[in-house]
């Protein structure tokens, strides 16, 4: 689980410095990879992959290949800046940021709380859990008396560790768990703001003309949630061997980070159209409208059917509402 040292972001070709010092962030709206720079006091906001066409920047070369870190580091963090250290998870390290306390408890509660039922499950010893799976149930004396019973047995099971050596690897995966937990409470959060006001939109409020919009943005958030749902589900089922990821750590902390990062690049997409909801009124109006045009913009690249999506993308052109694809 060792990293080497994060490469620093450096672009050799003169055109990206004539200009002063760039910032890379996403552009609004279409959040596309873009390079952003002063000219006559206001920002210029030129998409990376034409910039790399107007400079003749081959894929295959040294800044080709940064170009591609640079947008890849854009998953992870807000902005970069030439002479930045690129964000660890490109370099399969550690994440660039922190959960807090209350996700580290509840991450490592819900890891020894499976370790209980797994060791239990495999030794046919059935154990009561006073308080279940509540964060913090194994500081009760009959819980910690369970629990160490259960190290000792996954020792017993798994050969050639320790007690010493399960508790070790069982706080590492819980460590990992901990950014998981960080993202399912943040995802859960935006997620529900979208759900109370977009799905449960009065059609009695929705013009005849807009009904249709309102009705495919509501099936198309239904599929996006529905994807980040079961991929915490999968995480959870993992979570279920859980004597499997102790008897292998570097792979079951390997797998856990590939699952963060996708939730962070989840999160950063889905950022902007989650916020909007928070924001949004009850009630159905103009504003509403126009949050709903911009989750239809976000939505249906992602989650329509491509057939369906060139139609109705052809659609709106005609009618003069534009969507941009990040």
């Amino acid at each position: 689980m060792s990293q080497t040292e994060s490469p620093i972001c450096y672009l050799a070709h003169p055109g990206f410095h004539m200009l002063g010092e760039p910032v890379f962030r996403l552009s609004e709206g279409a959040r596309l990879p873009s390079m952003v720079i002063q000219l006559e006091k206001q920002d210029a906001i030129l998409p990376l992959r034409s910039v790399a066409r107007e400079f003749k920047v081959p894929p295959e070369s040294a800044d080709g290949q940064m170009l591609d870190m640079i947008e890849q580091a854009l998953d992870f963090v807000v902005s970069i800046r030439l002479g930045d250290k690129f964000p660890s998870e490109l370099n399969g390290g550690v994440a660039s940021w922190q959960p807090n306390e209350q996700d580290r408890l509840i991450a490592s509660s819900k890891m020894r709380h499976n370790l209980v039922r797994g060791v239990s499950a495999r030794t046919g010893k059935k154990v009561v859990i006073d308080g279940g799976v509540t964060p913090g149930w194994e500081l009760a004396p009959k819980n910690r008396v369970l629990l160490q019973d259960a190290i000792d047995g996954a020792a017993t099971l798994i050969d050639g560790t320790t007690p010493a050596e399960i508790t070790t690897r069982l706080a590492a995966i819980s460590e990992e768990m901990a950014y998981i937990e960080n993202m399912r409470r943040t995802l859960t959060k935006g997620i529900a703001g979208m759900r109370d006001k977009l799905l449960r939109v009065q059609m009695d409020q929705v013009g005849s003309s807009r009904q249709d919009t309102v009705k495919q943005v509501q099936t198309l958030a239904k599929r996006g949630v529905g994807e980040i749902s079961t991929r915490f589900n999968d995480v959870d089922v993992r979570l279920d061997d859980i004597l499997g990821m102790l008897r292998d750590t570097p792979a079951a902390v390997a797998w856990i980070r590939r699952q963060r990062d996708w939730f962070v690049r989840t999160n950063q997409a889905w950022g902007p159209v989650l916020g909007a909801w928070n924001s949004a009124p009850t009630h159905f109006d103009d504003f509403l409208w126009k949050i709903i045009e911009q989750t239809y913009a976000f939505l249906a690249p992602r989650f329509m059917p491509f057939q369906e999506w060139l139609s109705a993308e052809a659609k709106m052109k005609k009618d003069k509402v534009h969507a941009k694809v990040w």
